[in-house]
């Protein structure tokens, strides 16, 4: 029989340590490692635990105290915003569940509507009047319905103006504020802002600014075609924003949890952002093109942003006359989201347009349906199976935008595991311009020509 060789038997410095392939170490284990093991777990669970309680001291149970204690108080007092100085304000003629409206008229150069408050909830409407009046004032209309006659005891609708500056400059409007607290009351506001008819033999009426910033209220946009907004500034917190027609040279749109719709026509820069929500609308996209120095001085720029929500754009893009034939103008349109679809579709542009378009998401589809205007190169980064070009051109035979009766030639370049890249040209392609660009972290990718 064969002695079982010991770790004694061996130089002490040769010997394995305790647990490597000893059978009879594998059953070891360090009691302090042990105890340091559960000391650390405890403090991991401590210390998440003090987390969950600091922001649940913060966000919740520290609002909660005080709003019950301003309610215990029953303060009336209505702050002043910061920035914003009051006019006449409403004297409702009854305290009933449906007063009469307040009625006001504000200056068209650079009107501006606000609220502050968490009574101050609602839906503003912005139209053109059917009927004549003062050419350079707005009628503004605030009606309101609520439950408790005391809720007029909390909530003032004024007359305001800000105090100008530089970057906006003096401005007059309507503001409904409230206490800043919550009392149990329950209202709602409808604002009507009625455009003052424009003669049908003048051109539009240019309005320098129109801006609102008014959470909790919805924002609807009826036709206003005769109409030009300088600027016009939209910001609300989960409301929608819809329009029928809106024309202006600069557009912002800001919402949160609720969608963006409509038609927009933008000369120079449209920015449309929400989350939790869809974008759903038809982009006109308009170029002057001005030129300085030779060189493009300006171009059209659009930025689509929302999360877990899709986007749904169809863009017809224009330029004004130019006489240099080689400019159809320029364009630059951005399309983010996550965990949704991105589709968009472009009808209609100049013939020798640049277009740079940057589409990504997550986990939805990034698909775009070229204009037959569009000569240049694509490029798709999407797994390998999830990658697409849907050829339309066996359906109907393209036309040439040019009357040329060039051909339309799709070609490939690289073939990767996670990009794919190519062009979509007339003939040789000696005319390509701009750059389309789809990015899909999991999901799929499509150019349709």
């Amino acid at each position: 029989m064969v002695a079982k060789k010991s770790y004694t038997d061996v130089d002490p410095e040769s010997q394995p340590l305790l647990g490597g392939d000893d059978e009879e170490g594998k059953g070891f284990v360090n009691p302090q490692r042990k105890r340091c093991g559960r000391r650390c777990r405890r403090a991991h669970v401590w210390g998440l635990s003090a987390l969950v309680f600091i922001y649940s001291l913060i966000h919740y149970i520290l609002p909660a105290v005080h709003t019950e204690i301003q309610r215990l108080r029953d303060d009336h007092n209505i702050p002043v915003p910061p920035g914003i100085i009051l006019g006449r304000c409403a004297e409702w003629t009854s305290t009933e569940g449906h007063p009469d409206p307040a009625e006001f008229f504000v200056d068209l150069d650079s009107p501006m509507f606000v609220s502050y408050g968490p009574l101050a909830v609602g839906e503003i409407e912005i139209t053109q009047a059917n009927y004549t009046a003062d050419a350079n004032k707005a009628k503004v209309t605030v009606s309101v319905a609520f439950e408790d006659h005391n809720f007029l005891e909390y909530v003032e609708v004024c007359e305001v103006r800000s105090e100008g500056n530089r970057e906006r400059g003096a401005e007059s409007g309507v503001g409904i504020i409230s206490v800043p607290w919550s009392p149990r009351q329950n209202g709602r506001f409808h604002v009507l802002v009625e455009l003052p008819l424009v003669d049908e033999a003048s051109s539009k009426r240019s309005i320098q600014s129109f801006r609102t910033q008014m959470p909790s209220f919805g924002h609807t946009f009826r036709d206003l075609a005769d109409y030009y907004f300088q600027k016009l500034e939209v910001a609300t917190l989960d409301s929608s924003v819809d329009a029928e027609f809106v024309e202006a040279t600069n557009l912002i749109i800001a919402t949160t949890n609720a969608p963006v719709r409509g038609t927009y026509k933008v000369d120079r820069d449209v920015s449309l952002m929400t989350s939790s929500a869809n974008i759903d609308v038809n982009l006109n996209l308009h170029d002057s093109a001005e030129f300085k120095h030779g060189l493009p001085f300006s171009g059209t720029t659009a930025r689509l942003s929302t999360s877990n929500g899709p986007i749904r754009a169809t863009c017809n893009l224009t330029t004004t006359d130019s006489s240099r034939e080689d400019y159809g103008g320029r364009f630059h349109i951005t399309a983010e989201t996550s965990r949704a679809d991105i589709n968009l579709d472009f009808d209609k542009a100049p013939i020798e347009h640049e277009l740079l378009l940057d589409a990504s998401t997550s986990l939805g589809r990034a698909q775009v349906t070229v204009s037959p205007e569009y000569d240049g190169p694509w490029i798709m980064e999407a797994l390998f199976p999830f990658r697409e070009v849907v050829d339309t051109r066996s359906e109907k035979l393209p036309e040439d935008p040019t009357g040329r009766n060039r051909s339309r030639v799709l070609w490939f370049y690289n073939r990767g595991a996670f990009v794919e890249d190519g062009a979509i040209v007339w003939d040789h392609g000696e005319n390509r311009k701009g750059q389309i660009k789809l990015k899909s972290t999991l999901g799929r990718t499509s150019v349709v020509v």
